[in-house]
């Protein structure tokens, strides 16, 4: 609920906390703090306040020395920011992923195990990493809540929660750490930075694309078929990194057998001859999220062993480069 423009205030329905934001500080009061009853009833009042109403009847709360906790008082003391209850890091931390797991409840979405250790490395990078991260979570999954999502995350509550666990620090472990994707449209240049960043080694996506195509590069031996390793199957064993060009053009069963190469193993047999993934191994997965007004993305299984999800767009300068003569294709 917004109150103007330095003042915003949230109750929420789980357990009843109130989040907000006053003079650009977030705060959040819990059911034990000594003020909650105060907040409790300013909230009821102004939540019965027509929006446009607001201003004038918090002056009149000001002037009228009404809730003092909130607004500071009458003899120009200054204003009261409300005292949060000291607790240790890791029950911040714990308290933060509780409010995490609450923040999702209602877009049907669950924090797993891998997105809540991504989501604390990006925390600690920077509130503006943290929330590009879950933008493109919900992005690449084709997400029918991706709108709704960002929307929310520009609250006081959002913000408190990457702050929370931000607090604590990264974790001593980052699990993903073979998979990322650039998505974006034809020519944002997401296809030449993932072939710079893999020496230009690339396979084309396409939908008729099995395991097999992916793994397998045919040949004749002595009259009769056989294979040699893939390009794909080179890098795992070579620990480097391959780019797969429209990767969410795969069909579902390729989809999953990378899901199973990216998760962390070190070793798996295919068609009975071991294959090792050495350190170093990674997959960039290049893709426009739409293609001809159909959108394609990705499985949320794949989606969640990603390390890092970039949205490439071109700005207005460099759109004006097509015209001057320094446009990139991608």
């Amino acid at each position: 609920m917004k109150l103007n423009n330095t003042m915003t205030i949230t109750k929420r329905s789980t357990d009843g906390a109130f989040y907000g934001e006053k003079n650009s500080h977030p705060f959040v009061i819990e059911r034990n703090h000594p003020d909650y009853a105060v907040y409790d009833g300013f909230y009821n009042v102004m939540r019965s306040t027509a929006y446009s109403d607001r201003p004038s009847v918090l002056q009149a709360m000001i002037s009228e020395n009404r809730y003092p906790v909130i607004f500071g008082n009458l003899a120009n003391e200054p204003e009261t920011e409300p005292v949060v209850e000291q607790r240790s890091a890791q029950e911040i931390l714990v308290s933060g992923i509780k409010r995490l797991m609450d923040f999702f409840s209602e877009f049907s979405f669950v924090p797993s195990f891998r997105f809540t250790n991504t989501f604390a490395f990006m925390a600690c990078q920077s509130p503006k990493a943290a929330c590009e991260y879950v933008k493109n979570y919900f992005c690449l999954m084709d997400s029918s809540y991706c709108k709704e999502v960002q929307q929310k995350m520009h609250s006081a509550e959002f913000k408190q929660i990457i702050s929370d666990i931000a607090q604590y620090g990264a974790p001593t472990t980052h699990i993903n750490t073979r998979f990322k994707v650039y998505y974006g449209s034809a020519g944002t240049g997401k296809t030449t930075l993932a072939q710079q960043e893999s020496d230009n080694r690339c396979i084309v996506c396409n939908s008729s694309m099995l395991p097999s195509d992916l793994m397998e590069d045919f040949i004749f031996k002595d009259g009769n078929p056989d294979f040699n390793p893939s390009l794909l199957w080179d890098c795992m064993e070579q620990g480097k990194t391959i780019v797969l060009d429209e990767i969410n053009l795969l069909p579902f069963d390729s989809l999953r057998f990378l899901q199973g190469i990216v998760d962390g193993k070190t070793e798996f047999y295919y068609k009975n001859r071991p294959v090792h993934i050495k350190d170093g191994f990674q997959i960039i997965g290049t893709m426009n999220l739409s293609l001809g007004g159909m959108t394609y993305g990705l499985p949320e299984p794949l989606v969640d062993r990603c390390s890092d999800a970039r949205e490439f767009v071109l700005s207005a300068e460099q759109l004006a480069k097509a015209i001057i003569g320094m446009g990139e294709e991608e």
